[in-house]
């Protein structure tokens, strides 16, 4: 399940371009393929970071960390806040310990 936000980005597109590669591959599918397989948190939280073609590829096409434009922080604030109330991010998703 995605929130609005991301469904509204994701619009009709089904791939995207891995920025490593610069292929076009499959954006991730929440539906039949597993988050923690394509995809991991920096270790404050605050950024989305894919670890596969279709990881990067979604987090480039979604813009999923917000990072397109320096005026629009809004999503990486909004996760600040669930940190620092303790909801975010979910104990059992992988992260990595450098960030972006």
């Amino acid at each position: 399940m995605a929130c609005s936000r991301c469904n509204g980005r994701r619009y009709n597109f089904t791939t995207g371009i891995d920025p490593e590669t610069q292929q076009e591959v499959s954006l991730f599918n929440p539906r039949t393929q597993e988050w923690s397989e394509h995809f991991n948190w920096t270790a404050d939280g605050l950024n989305i970071r894919g670890t596969t073609p279709i990881g990067r590829a979604t987090c480039t096409r979604l813009d999923l960390n917000d990072q397109r434009y320096d005026e629009d922080d809004s999503i990486r604030n909004v996760r600040r806040y669930w940190v620092q109330g303790g909801w975010h991010p979910p104990s059992e998703d992988p992260r990595q310990s450098e960030s972006v």
